[in-house]
């Protein structure tokens, strides 16, 4: 039997929850907890102290335990391996000692670090917290404020890192200590925090909180857009049941934020912490160890040539020489794209998505084709997503500088909730980018589609349905798959994006007839499409527009209906 273990670590507590795969979030799991033992004087070995009572409060044998993932306050680094910021109380988690004393008493090859903000998302994605395209500040609040933001299923991290709201400070203190529900608790004669929701000589002191985190939630609101707050931890456990989210809607009423909270409390930290030590320890069992053998896209186009000593003109007809070489073996991935892009229909017409994954210009190539697809197609944005290394914030103008594309992409597609009806769609012209890989992995053992699109022509990848080759050889300049493989991959892409558009029923003839109006240049072409469809004249066509709220789908519904 296998077992993977969560762990949350919080400035007085350390909490433990051991499952089995299928048991995960069934709410019937047991959590143990002890004394974290960590203070600003604390050692790391007053830490692992603490772990080894803990592992000893475990039922099962520890070498049955094939996964841990840890959820921490602080700052994780993107790979996942070590804690580099943190509050002055949890310094001694920095050392990497306590991670090696876990392995060294577990089967565990991999222990999974995360932001235990970023895990109560994870947490709160598998229950269905999170959907559809909206912006949430997930907050888990105990000891002190934890905040991740999550749009439209993707995690928002600007300039890299967490949006650090608990380090705003105001007059009254740093939002940590303005939302801690510990102190929040200490204020009661009996140190409960629910008596401090449920008595009425408390009323005045939870009055002040309440305002604490409206203003708190409303910072929120203006500073990332946020249009749905989900708050957890501690004081989700004591507040559930008490009317707390009732109050903090009044306290609200005149922001436009939805504000949830979340009545699994702490235990969501402790999902989000198992479900990536699942989610690792599946992706980790299908990628291959060989992954960096072979590549064409490393070798040299041609040794001999000196581009360096060659004038403008030469390098150009060289350049679009190499490229037309490409283009010209694009042709035999057809029968790859089409068995693809039959498999995904079922599954996109079900409801599933379509999820693109990549890293560098891999992935900035797929956000192109993730932003078109709703304005040219009218197709949900909730329904395609991109996923490039290093996040979402800051790809589109920065490439990756501290080795994203080696790092797990199984935390980002927690968040997004990957089902068995998503279609993931991994991009690397080398095969060799583990963010790309492992998401591809994590995907596949879950059942949802996966296809992987990389310069090779290889069958029977283990961590994929479907391999579509680009057959591009190697670059004019060594290595750099901007070029022709980039090209060919920007038409894989388009190719199978505009095939799976009209075969939902998104173009009629060769019209575009699902577009949005989202400017004069599209509103003149939906009123050529309309008056090209059927017997109306210019003014006729931008008419209906106007009535039906500029939207062409509905305008041809309308002048279906009426027989025009």
């Amino acid at each position: 039997m296998k077992y993977y273990l969560g762990i949350d670590i919080g400035g007085t507590w350390v909490k433990a929850m051991l499952v089995t795969a299928e048991e995960i979030c069934n709410g019937s799991e047991k959590v143990v907890r002890v004394r974290s033992r960590l203070s600003e004087e604390a050692s790391v070995d007053n830490f692992i102290e603490a772990l080894d009572e803990l592992l000893g409060q475990l039922e099962i044998p520890l070498n049955q335990i094939c996964g841990i993932g840890v959820s921490t306050a602080g700052v994780v680094n993107y790979h996942g391996t070590k804690l580099i910021l943190c509050a002055p109380h949890l310094n001694a988690l920095k050392s990497e000692k306590w991670i090696q004393y876990l392995k060294s008493r577990t089967s565990a090859t991999i222990v999974s670090l995360i932001n235990d903000a970023d895990a109560v998302a994870i947490g709160a994605a598998r229950l269905k917290y999170i959907t559809g395209n909206h912006t949430y500040a997930v907050l888990p609040i105990g000891t002190g404020l934890g905040c991740t933001i999550v749009r439209n299923g993707r995690r928002w991290t600007p300039n890299f890192n967490l949006p650090l709201l608990g380090s705003i400070y105001v007059p009254d203190g740093c939002y940590d200590k303005l939302a801690s529900a510990s102190l929040l608790e200490g204020k009661s004669e009996n140190h409960n925090l629910q008596s401090v929701f449920t008595q009425d000589n408390y009323k005045e002191i939870k009055q002040v909180y309440l305002q604490n985190i409206s203003g708190i939630i409303e910072t929120a609101s203006l500073l990332y857009g946020v249009d749905r707050v989900l708050i957890g931890g501690g004081l989700a456990d004591a507040a559930s049941e008490h009317g707390f989210a009732d109050e903090l809607k009044n306290e609200l009423s005149k922001a436009n934020v939805a504000v949830d909270i979340m009545k699994e409390g702490n235990k969501l930290s402790l999902y989000g912490a198992l479900l990536l030590a699942i989610g690792e320890s599946a992706s980790k069992e299908l990628i291959p160890d060989n992954k960096y053998v072979g590549l064409k896209t490393e070798q040299a186009y041609d040794s001999s040539l000196r581009l360096d000593k060659m004038n403008i003109k030469d390098i150009l007809n060289l350049l679009n020489k190499a490229e037309i070489e490409a283009a010209s073996q694009l042709y035999k991935s057809i029968p790859q794209l089409s068995m693809a892009v039959e498999a995904m229909l079922p599954r996109i017409k079900n409801g599933g998505r379509l999820i693109y994954v990549g890293c560098g210009t891999s992935g900035r190539l797929a956000a192109v084709d993730t932003v078109e697809l709703s304005c040219t197609f009218g197709f949900p944005r909730e329904r395609v997503l991109t996923f490039i290394s290093g996040g979402i914030a800051d790809a589109s103008i920065d490439i990756e500088t501290n080795f994203e594309e080696d790092a797990s992409s199984v935390p980002d597609l927690l968040i997004a909730n990957i089902s068995e009806n998503d279609c993931v769609v991994g991009i690397s012209v080398s095969g060799t980018a583990n963010y790309v890989l492992s998401a591809l992995a994590y995907s596949k053992s879950i059942g949802a589609y996966t296809i992987m699109i990389q310069e090779r022509d290889i069958t029977d990848l283990p961590y994929c349905d479907c391999n579509i080759a680009l057959n591009t050889g190697a670059e004019i300049i060594a290595g750099s798959t901007r070029m022709k493989a980039g090209t060919a991959t920007k038409k894989v892409l388009n190719f199978m994006s505009t095939s799976l558009m009209i075969c939902l029923g998104r173009v009629h003839g060769t019209f575009m007839t699902e577009m949005e109006c989202l400017n004069n240049k599209l509103v003149k072409r939906a009123v050529r499409i309309l008056t090209a469809l059927y017997p109306i004249s210019e003014d006729q066509a931008l008419q209906l527009l106007k009535e039906n709220s500029l939207q062409l789908n509905k305008t041809i519904n309308y002048i279906e209906d009426a027989k025009i």
